[in-house]
């Protein structure tokens, strides 16, 4: 059976997803113990250099709408990923924390400019019944950009932490080409076409799913940070279990990255995409707060696994978002739902690594961002 459109668009934007998201921004946590050992940077220049590629992703996500009017949303998509490739090439230069820091910026505007145009690419393919479906495909391409990073990594970190940012860029390169070929054919609204509410207070008054929606867009990207930043570097270096092991928990957190959109896919049919929402937050706040709280080997697995699988939290989110609103409206709906994503990812950036730097102590951190998850769990329990 030949494969349908929508299905190509979700593939191509899994592509990017794959590109920007998956190696773009999460392929440093695995790096960090490396760049620290290696005296690259310190681990107050390590948090910051990753605080930076978390802020710069709301300056992509702010922008992406006026990039669409100018140009085609495959247009800019297939810009993004090409830029984010360059900087991940970049990134293997040992030119110091600015340069470093330049290029994490990058990657991760490019990111942002991604997130928004990749989900509202594919969920206006998708017919109404395959909406969770095609955003499980999109969301995939981050889990298998995590697990390729916690392969490639500890495996090319023999060689050097040029070789290994090198390797992680040719992986790029390669997810780069299923963007070209899945996007030949999608289409977007066009050029210069405005949604009837285009700014973001009209966006947030417009239906009672939309404030606690935005607000547990940015509860997510605030709650993962410290994983993100600091799961690795945890289990390395303070749990001294050491870089491979890192990586091997990293390579873990990318296989059920993969799974984690399918299994809320499944989830959200059954009980429909609302309560899908609020179980998978309360999941995942469980999963981040547990290494708080005790240090057992199976207590690391699981919350790898955890977290691993939260690409399926913006499965569900992304149905949701397109089941309360039109085609011509989602670009402008993904940005104000990405922007208040980047925004708590932008505070996470800066507060989390303010926290450390305070405290020289994990447990909060994972605390703190489980807690985040359980009251984003409150702010979408369905309202009559």
């Amino acid at each position: 059976m030949p494969m349908q459109n929508w299905q190509r668009v979700a593939l191509g934007c899994g592509g990017a997803m794959f590109v920007g998201m998956g190696l773009g921004r999460f392929s440093y946590g695995a790096m960090v113990p490396a760049l620290v050992q290696s005296g690259q940077l310190t681990t107050d220049e390590a948090g910051w250099v990753g605080g930076i590629n978390l802020a710069s992703f709301l300056i992509g996500a702010f922008l992406s709408e006026t990039f669409r009017r100018y140009r085609p949303m495959p247009s800019v998509m297939r810009w993004a990923v090409s830029l984010s490739v360059l900087a991940l090439f970049s990134s293997a230069l040992p030119l110091g924390v600015v340069w470093l820091g330049f290029w994490r910026g990058l990657v991760g505007v490019t990111a942002g400019v991604i997130m928004v145009q990749g989900v509202a690419l594919t969920t206006i393919a998708a017919p109404e019944g395959r909406r969770a479906v095609a955003a499980g495909l999109m969301f995939s391409g981050v889990g298998v950009g995590i697990f390729f990073a916690g392969v490639l990594a500890p495996s090319l970190l023999s060689y050097g932490l040029a070789a290994a940012w090198a390797g992680i860029a040719v992986a790029g390169l390669i997810g780069a080409m299923a963007v070209v070929l899945g996007l030949r054919n999608a289409e977007g609204p066009p050029v210069g076409a405005e949604s009837e509410a285009s700014g973001f207070l009209q966006i947030l008054r417009s239906g009672p799913v939309w404030p606690g929606l935005a607000a547990a867009y940015f509860l997510f990207s605030f709650g993962i940070t410290p994983h993100t930043l600091y799961w690795v570097d945890f289990l390395a270096r303070e749990l001294d279990l050491g870089i491979s092991m890192g990586g091997l928990h990293w390579a873990v957190v990318g296989v059920f990255a993969v799974i984690g959109p399918w299994a809320a896919a499944w989830l959200a049919r059954r009980v429909r995409a609302g309560w899908a929402v609020v179980v998978t937050f309360v999941v995942l706040g469980a999963g981040i707060a547990m290494p708080a709280l005790a240090a057992w080997a199976p207590i690391l697995w699981l919350s790898s696994m955890i977290f691993g699988a939260q690409p399926g939290v913006s499965t569900v989110k992304a149905a949701l978002a397109r089941d309360h609103a039109e085609p011509q409206d989602m670009p402008g709906v993904m940005r104000v739902m990405i922007t208040a994503s980047a925004i708590g990812a932008a505070a996470g950036g800066v507060a989390f690594p303010a926290l450390f730097n305070l405290t020289d102590a994990y447990g909060p951190l994972f605390l703190i961002g489980g807690g985040a998850m359980f009251i984003a769990a409150v702010c979408m329990l369905p309202r009559r």
